[in-house]
């Protein structure tokens, strides 16, 4: 079961406004009030994951992390950042839950995530209006 509650904290990493805004205003509407950072790029997300292990080591007692990863964004990208996660000691990788929200429905793209340890699932980013209940449904939420 994919809670919503279950998490400290959400760290959406995406480098689109409109789909940044829409996943908060989601959480928002089903109750999720807890902290939600938003990022551009994947080493900006990195460089705050390394401050919240180093500077606020009671995260380690508290709920998970929520990572909400896109794979296509400039600078440093969703695979890039897999990469350098992949290499954290797993007592600090057992604190983040990534979920990949992706436009790609590449089926290499789709593959390469579902190999992946860290992931704990792939959703593909809605198209249109009609698509947008996509993300709303990964997630069981409290309310």
């Amino acid at each position: 079961m994919n809670n919503i509650s279950q998490y400290e904290t959400v760290l959406l990493v995406d480098d689109d406004p409109v789909i940044s805004t829409l996943v908060s205003k989601l959480f928002r509407k089903t109750g999720y009030f807890h902290k939600l950072w938003r990022f551009t790029n994947g080493l900006e997300a990195l460089y705050y994951m390394g401050h919240l292990m180093t500077l606020q080591k009671e995260y380690y007692h508290k709920k998970p992390i929520l990572i909400i990863l896109d794979l296509n964004m400039p600078d440093f990208n969703g695979y890039e950042f897999l990469e350098m996660f992949d290499e954290l000691e797993q007592s600090v990788k057992e604190r983040f839950k990534i979920i990949v929200l992706s436009s790609s429905e590449d089926h290499e793209d789709v593959h390469r995530i579902n190999v992946n340890q860290n992931v704990q699932g792939y959703i593909i980013k809605p198209k249109n209006i009609e698509t947008i209940d996509s993300i709303d449904k990964f997630f069981v939420f409290a309310r």
